[in-house]
């Protein structure tokens, strides 16, 4: 005879439905097993150290250990590949940008042509005229970030509000967001390496230009 003294949810059908929690000597009595277990789950308080402490115990006991990775290789998969298609997707979104920023800068460089053959002839060093250009691509690339991190960091606000249900799942789940700082600066990081490598190609072109041959009228 069993005494129920707490009913517990966990939001998962499988478990929900199919497990209880018994006092192991009750349970081998039931099942006339004496003095055996089926399987030992350690916890421990650095989950991420699971495969190094499930190869410890098996050199040690001999005893077969699985880590929760190795038991969740299906979902450990799924998640590498939504890692890959997340950055990829960032990435094309990130050249899509520079794409933008390159025809910007180069617009301005073809419509100043006269002021650059100015400068230089003012004695301003094709280094000079490069650096002002990769300037306003850093510019550009700040701008951009100042503006797309705080919106990003609303969006990311307005997705936590999202309600869905996991497959075998009782419960209304909600999307959850890394809110650490190094995913803004990684986000920020991309953005202005983007914005300078778009602004190279235009800084060369303006840095090259023979300002004789513009104030002559030749191009």
């Amino acid at each position: 005879t069993f005494k129920v003294v707490a009913v517990f949810h966990t939001g998962r059908v499988n478990v929900d439905e199919g497990q209880a929690f018994v006092t192991i000597k009750r349970v081998q009595a039931l099942l006339d097993r004496p003095d055996r277990a089926n399987s030992i789950i350690v916890r421990l308080d650095d989950g991420t150290r699971a495969q190094v402490v499930a190869a410890d115990i098996e050199r040690r006991i001999g005893y077969k250990a699985v880590s929760w990775q190795e038991a969740s290789e299906d979902l450990m998969s799924a998640l590498m590949l939504r890692k890959v298609i997340m950055y990829s997707v960032v990435s094309a979104v990130l050249i899509v940008a520079s794409f933008g920023i390159y025809n910007v800068i180069s617009t301005v460089v073809t419509e100043k042509h006269r002021d650059i053959a100015i400068l230089k002839s003012m004695g301003f060093h094709a280094s000079d005229v490069q650096k002002i250009f990769l300037v306003q691509g850093l510019a550009l690339g700040l701008a951009g970030s100042v503006v797309g991190l705080p919106l990003g960091a609303l969006m990311m606000l307005g997705m936590m509000n999202i309600q869905f249900k996991f497959p075998g799942s009782s419960d209304v789940q909600y999307l959850m967001m890394d809110w650490g700082w190094f995913q803004f600066v990684l986000a920020g990081g991309f953005a202005m390496t983007a914005a300078i490598a778009a602004a190279v190609l235009p800084a060369r072109k303006a840095a090259r230009l023979r300002p004789v041959d513009i104030l002559r009228g030749g191009a």
